[in-house]
């Protein structure tokens, strides 16, 4: 979550506008609640591709609502291509994943949620 192209404040200010600042951080620990189980879910020794393409359907639906834009990205590119992936490919696409999505939840956890859903 360096780059600033992975993270789109706009859209997080105009949900912190339309929520407020508290709803907000409690929809967001929500959503990364949520993620981490979904990536478990993907962890599974034989994953599945159906079960893959519907975890990162609603992966990339929600992180698109924080902003959170190469998770979002990387999760439609998934959602896409996964019934057409070999079971390499899918175990290391959802590895991809899993990287990009820790990401999210560390960046989330420091700097969003620490700042009180506070924007620079």
């Amino acid at each position: 979550m360096k780059d600033v192209e992975t993270f789109d404040k706009d859209v997080l200010r105009q949900l912190i506008s339309e929520l407020g600042p508290e709803d907000t951080a409690e929809v967001l620990r929500a959503f990364l609640d949520d993620t981490n189980r979904k990536i478990a879910v993907l962890d599974t020794a034989c994953p599945d591709p159906v079960l893959v393409r519907q975890e990162a359907h609603s992966i990339k639906s929600s992180a698109g609502t924080f902003g959170f834009l190469t998770l979002s990205m990387l999760a439609s590119e998934v959602e896409q291509y996964a019934l057409c992936m070999s079971p390499e490919q899918l175990k290391k696409a959802t590895l991809s994943l899993r990287k990009i999505i820790e990401e999210t939840v560390d960046f989330a956890r420091s700097v969003l949620l620490a700042a009180n859903m506070e924007i620079e």
